[in-house]
């Protein structure tokens, strides 16, 4: 590790990325000099830094690998999506390993139930692809049997039994998930990950209505009961689903059907039906018919926002974005990966937001609107009680929002397929293992010249007998975007721009490092094709004020 002699508080942080990325931005380069002082390592353990030191080091490690984590929403009307998904997971596999992800990642699988991860084939739950039940103001009975679209069309294998994996400390590591790592599978002989996503993937059709796809995730990766998350491997979150977020307290399903929970009953309905997770998670302006724009907002039992998270009758939307961010933020401190991916495939037009523009209007039949609260996001003029097309996910959107990066991470339910979705997200995800906030607040060393004028190195580590450590230059950056400098193959973006202040957006900073008080964001690109030999990595050296843990908005 190398040290620079600094004024005190002024700390570095590293940041060892994997071979690959995409960004610009002039960066004020420092010397590497010979190590001096005391300062801080990465050991694994959480550290703080002491601010009596000159020198001080925060250690992040970005490596190739990923835990991928699938939140499927398992209610009546999804047989038909979850075939679809399960028959395009290969070309998400094969994107992941084209991109060399594939030396390790782990995919989990859960449901909108709060179940936590679920490892069976689905013939072996055939049983949850029936739904019976009834809909309407006239209870009109409605039988719903998904076996076949949802399950057995695309799904091979009566089992998928999982062994034990090693982790690179040597370690057994055991799940309910699949896992690829150092070139081996947690699968048995002959069945490919693909296959075995394909079975793992569908969850059936008889979950609780009030779909809880945030909750889900939360107690997963925050609990992280089961040992899915790895502080070296960037976490991904895909959530899958026809209808809006309903995270709320088990007690508050209760408390709806009560006389406290009647502002949130549908005007057609003598009980609570979708339409009150809709009430009561968004606020739509405008209408009625057509609304020019609905919002997330938290409200109490009499039907007005609440600032009182205690008083909401859905978790805050803030409950899942800091859960998320503290993930992240453990994971810096423990030396890992803190990089966060967030994906959507939920009811919002097919080609959004390219062109396609989320629209909020009630749907021309009443009936509809009583039983989910307004029209479909996508897919609109084709909705049905039984076969709902998407209902607008304000709080899903809020979410993925948050953790944004440079391209869209929303996708459309009512596709025919989810091929381009899947693929889309996970070269996202190959591409986010070689990008970083930088964790802190970065220097200014010319606080007099617009924008941030951050000192940082960039070398790749190289062993000594591939001719030792290399210097990385900067992206030639211009207006138009970014390229190679003359004859290299790697180059850097140091991406600044937090509020959008200059004319090009290849320096802008992703919400999710503006939104953990970041202010400095580093990309390693590399040109395609070229190889990376094992091993190599990129190392960010970076002077920072103030404790690596501050946020920008905090110094």
């Amino acid at each position: 590790m190398r040290f620079w002699t600094i004024a005190r508080q002024m700390l570095m942080v590293s940041l060892v990325l994997p071979a690959c990325g995409r960004s610009p931005v002039d960066v004020f380069t420092l010397d590497a000099g010979s190590s001096s002082g005391d300062g801080g390592s990465s050991t694994g353990e959480e550290e703080v830094c002491d601010p009596e030191l000159e020198n001080c080091t925060s250690v992040v490690t970005l490596q190739r690998a990923a835990d991928i984590l699938f939140v499927i929403d398992n209610s009546g009307s999804m047989g038909e999506e979850q075939g679809v998904l399960a028959a395009n997971f290969p070309q998400f596999i094969n994107v992941l390993e084209g991109e060399q992800v594939g030396a390790s990642y782990r995919i989990g699988i859960a449901t909108s139930d709060e179940i936590g991860l679920r490892a069976t084939s689905c013939r072996q739950r055939l049983g949850d692809f029936i739904w019976e039940g009834v809909l309407g103001p006239n209870d009109e009975p409605l039988f719903v049997d998904e076996r076949d679209a949802g399950c057995l069309s695309a799904c091979e294998f009566d089992e998928v039994p999982l062994s034990s994996t090693v982790d690179s400390d040597g370690n057994v590591v055991s799940g309910p998930w699949i896992e690829r790592s150092g070139g081996s599978t947690n699968l048995p002989p002959g069945m490919s990950m693909a296959d075995a996503l394909r079975c793992l993937g569908p969850q059936g059709i008889n979950g609780f209505g009030y779909e809880a796809p945030l909750e889900a995730m939360r107690r997963i990766v925050e609990e992280n009961v089961d040992g899915f998350v790895r502080d070296d491997a960037l976490l991904a979150i895909i959530i899958v689903t026809d209808e809006v977020d309903c995270s709320l307290p088990l007690q508050n399903v209760d408390t709806l059907f009560s006389t406290l929970g009647q502002p949130f009953w549908a005007d057609l309905e003598p009980s609570p039906t979708s339409s009150a997770c809709w009430k009561a998670g968004v606020q739509c302006i405008g209408g009625p018919g057509t609304y020019d724009a609905c919002v997330p907002v938290d409200k109490g039992w009499d039907g007005l926002p609440t600032e009182d998270p205690n008083g909401s009758v859905l978790y805050p939307l803030d409950r899942y974005i800091d859960a998320l961010q503290g993930v992240a933020d453990r994971k810096e401190a423990l030396g890992g990966n803190g990089t966060i991916s967030v994906a959507v495939i939920s009811g919002v037009p097919e080609d959004y937001p390219q062109g396609g523009e989320l629209i909020y209007r009630d749907s021309i039949d009443p009936v509809f609107n009583s039983e989910y609260g307004i029209g479909p996001g996508c897919d609109y003029g084709m909705e049905s009680l039984g076969d709902l097309p998407g209902i607008p996910p304000v709080r899903l959107k809020a979410f993925a929002e948050a953790f944004a990066g440079e391209r869209r991470n929303m996708f459309s339910i009512c596709s025919a397929d989810y091929a381009v979705a899947l693929e889309q997200i996970a070269d996202e995800i190959a591409q986010l293992g070689s990008r970083s906030c930088i964790p802190g607040c970065a220097y200014d060393a010319s606080p007099n010249v617009a924008g941030l004028q951050p000192r940082c190195t960039v070398f790749e580590e190289r062993g000594e007998d591939a001719g030792g450590d290399l210097p990385v230059q900067a992206c030639a950056v211009t207006n138009a975007g970014w390229d190679f400098p003359l004859g290299l193959d790697i180059c850097f973006r140091a991406l600044t721009d937090a509020d959008q202040s200059t004319a090009w957006p290849h320096d802008d900073l992703t919400p999710q490092c503006s939104n953990r008080g970041s202010n400095l964001e580093f990309v390693i690109e590399r040109r395609e094709g070229v190889p990376v030999p094992p091993g190599v990595g990129v190392q960010v050296e970076c002077v920072l004020i103030g404790q690596p843990d501050q946020r920008c908005d905090e110094l």
